[in-house]
């Protein structure tokens, strides 16, 4: 099923929707500004996307589609395995971009909607409205470095051996964006399957989840409903050497993780 997609009746006043874009600029020329960077928007509702018909649309000058708020996944299949991108308010994504022709590789890219999400169309008349200032554009363009740094820290994440090390290091970095300081320690309110934790931590699903129940049993990682966690105060604490992190319940082990492929139901022993 596709996600549904229509035209926002109002548009947007990107000044408004995220004040940072506008930092540096002078009262003055912020107002001005805040009247001249508005942009159309599309809405998505929750399901699979499909950007076939905004990519069609797209011309050379467009910056991108930039989400106002909303969540929305980037999956990438390389045969029978996957990983993910998570894209949350102030992304900036380009669905038109390709990295070429993949063939033979078995290498698809979906989408999936997992909030309702309105995504800023900054087309080029948006562009040359905002050209009167260029720190506008600078720190749009800023977030797709930014984005370039987490990834590259994302994927050291997957090169630790132990799947509730990773968990708790990528549960930390969802915390600084999507995360609420409280007494007993950061609430995560994202709507995360084990299935996409896997991707996203580079592990099969079974593992996963048994590394979140120990989590939970450990006191580290409390998924408080369907859609919002606890990384808790003891958990922060063990963060700072995450490679020696041993849970009180792991029993002693002489070799790798023990995994399960899914793909065969079979037990396999992996360095993941």
């Amino acid at each position: 099923m596709t996600a549904a997609i229509k035209r926002a009746r109002q548009p947007v006043a990107l000044l408004d929707a995220d004040p940072d874009l506008g930092g540096g600029l002078d009262p003055q020329e912020l107002e001005a500004a805040r009247g001249r960077a508005v942009a159309g928007v599309i809405e998505l509702d929750t399901s699979g996307w499909d950007p076939t018909a905004i990519s069609k649309l797209a011309k050379e000058g467009w910056l991108g589609l930039f989400l106002i708020d909303g969540l929305l996944i980037r999956r990438v299949n390389v045969g029978q395995r996957a990983a993910c991108e998570l894209f949350g308010p102030g992304d900036l994504i380009r669905p038109w971009d390709t990295d070429g022709e993949y063939a033979p590789l078995p290498i698809s890219v979906n989408w999936h909607v997992l909030r309702p999400t309105r995504l800023a169309v900054l087309d080029t008349a948006f562009a040359l409205r905002i050209a009167r200032w260029p720190s506008i554009t600078s720190r749009i363009v800023a977030r797709v470095a930014q984005r370039a740094r987490y990834l590259a820290l994302a994927q050291a994440v997957t090169h630790l051996p132990r799947v509730y090390a990773r968990l708790l290091i990528l549960f930390w970095l969802l915390a600084e964006r999507w995360g609420t300081v409280g007494p007993d320690g950061v609430h995560i309110t994202l709507p995360l399957t084990h299935e996409v934790l896997a991707m996203l931590v580079g592990a099969h699903r079974p593992p996963v989840t048994l590394a979140l129940q120990r989590l939970s049993r450990a006191g580290l990682l409390i998924r408080e409903r369907q859609d919002r966690w606890l990384l808790t105060r003891l958990a922060m604490e063990r963060l700072g050497e995450p490679e020696s992190l041993i849970l009180i319940d792991e029993a002693p082990e002489a070799g790798p993780d023990i995994e399960i492929d899914t793909d065969t139901d079979t037990e396999k022993s992996r360095i993941s």
